[in-house]
């Protein structure tokens, strides 16, 4: 009896097995960076069939931007450079648990943006929106870590190739001097 049971389901075994060597082997080829092997994809209609983890868009960020800044006390005196928002070193549990990488994300595009309108001369970057996030993104770290006496500040944007010390920085655009004038509570 149970000879007969397991000659009923060998059948669907090997249906079961092939199709699942078939959806992993889709799988896999969709993600080649070759935009010919996502044809496969337009059989997954609802997109969850067919996962996809290409960890690098096309062109892979090959350093990381750094926000600087610096304040011009009320006694005239300028501050050396610090950074603005610091790089966490990664841990093991940001392999699963990263909540933190939302923001480093957030400053690497708008520093790219910003990078990008410098590229045009005929625009002031200073009325650009990357530009004034930027600013406000500073004002806000400067007047927490400075209540008081501080006339105003510069920011400052760093190119690094993250972790590889060896390589200097490129220093890449240096905000003009921005006032601070007493914040207001709306």
């Amino acid at each position: 009896m149970s000879r007969r049971i397991a000659s009923d389901l060998r059948p669907l075994t090997i249906g079961l097995t092939a199709g699942l060597v078939t959806w992993f082997g889709v799988t896999v080829l969709s993600q080649h960076p070759q935009q010919a092997f996502d044809r496969f994809r337009r059989y997954d209609v609802a997109g969850l069939m067919i996962g996809n983890w290409r960890f690098f868009a096309p062109e892979p960020a090959q350093h990381d931007f750094h926000l600087l800044h610096r304040v011009l006390t009320d006694d005239g005196e300028q501050t050396p450079w610090e950074e603005t928002i610091e790089i966490p070193r990664r841990a093991w549990r940001q392999m699963v648990w990263f909540p933190e990488r939302r923001q480093d994300k957030a400053v690497f595009d708008i520093c790219a943006d910003l990078i990008g309108w410098m590229g045009r001369p005929e625009t002031d970057i200073t009325t650009t929106p990357a530009y004034e996030v930027l600013r406000d993104l500073v004002e806000q770290v400067v007047r927490r870590q400075h209540p008081n006496g501080v006339r105003g500040f510069q920011f400052l944007i760093a190119r690094s190739a993250g972790y590889d010390e060896s390589q200097k920085p490129d220093y890449l655009l240096a905000s003009p001097f921005v006032p601070l004038t007493e914040a207001t509570g709306d």
